[in-house]
C-alpha cells in the first residue's frame, strides 16, 4: 500500500508559515474554517494499492 492522501484537522499550524488563510473578522477559527475534525483532531491517511486499483483502500487515523 502507498500513501495516497492525508487529511489534517487543521488547514495550518501556528508554527508553519508555508500557507495561511487571510484573517477573518475577529480572527477566531482561522485554522479550522470548515469545522471538520479528523479523529481526535488528528490526521486521516488514505492508502491505495499501486499494483491494482481495484483493491480496497486502507485508512489510518493518527
Amino acid at each position: 500500500m502507498r500513501l495516497l492522501l492525508t487529511v489534517d484537522s487543521y488547514e495550518w499550524r501556528s508554527g508553519s508559515e508555508s500557507w495561511r488563510p487571510l484573517p477573518t473578522a475577529g480572527g477566531a477559527g482561522a485554522n479550522a474554517p470548515t469545522g471538520v475534525a479528523v479523529g481526535n483532531f488528528g490526521k486521516l491517511n488514505v492508502f491505495a494499492c499501486p499494483q491494482d486499483p481495484a483493491h480496497p483502500h486502507r485508512f489510518s487515523v493518527q
